[in-house]
């Protein structure tokens, strides 16, 4: 399974730009398939079973679910992260196609990442993608 991962990760800016994100626990994308389709990966280190999930999703669906695991899951992990921030620049997408928002969301979490916290684990470009496959 984490041959599969791996080749997730190594062509996951085929198609556009991605979203990484890295814990001590599990690893999360969203990958664009195309504009309207996303695929959500996650592997979580210590699960036994199945440590590797791979959901395809349209875009309005990824939104949502990218929002609630950056908002829920990672500020767990990351104390500073400032989620009313984030929570105030998506509203300002409200009514835009679903593709729009993610790459919007997406573009402003990679580019001003500092604003929600100097301590958000994101991969930011294609060359940071071997911390991802050396989780793994």
């Amino acid at each position: 399974m984490s041959e599969e991962f791996k080749a997730i990760v190594d062509s996951s800016f085929d198609k556009g730009i991605p979203f990484w994100l890295h814990t001590s626990d599990y690893i999360f994308g969203m990958i664009p398939s195309d504009n309207e389709r996303w695929i959500e990966v996650s592997y979580t280190f210590e699960d036994p079973d199945e440590p590797f999930l791979k959901t395809e999703r349209n875009a309005d669906l990824s939104f949502q679910f990218l929002l609630e695991e950056v908002e829920k899951g990672v500020s767990f992990y990351v104390e500073d992260l400032k989620v009313p921030l984030l929570k105030e620049f998506a509203g300002t997408l409200e009514g835009k196609p679903g593709g729009e928002k993610m790459n919007s969301i997406i573009a402003e979490l990679i580019k001003n990442s500092d604003t929600y916290s100097p301590n958000l684990p994101i991969i930011k470009s294609k060359d940071q993608l071997n911390i991802l496959k050396e989780k793994v």
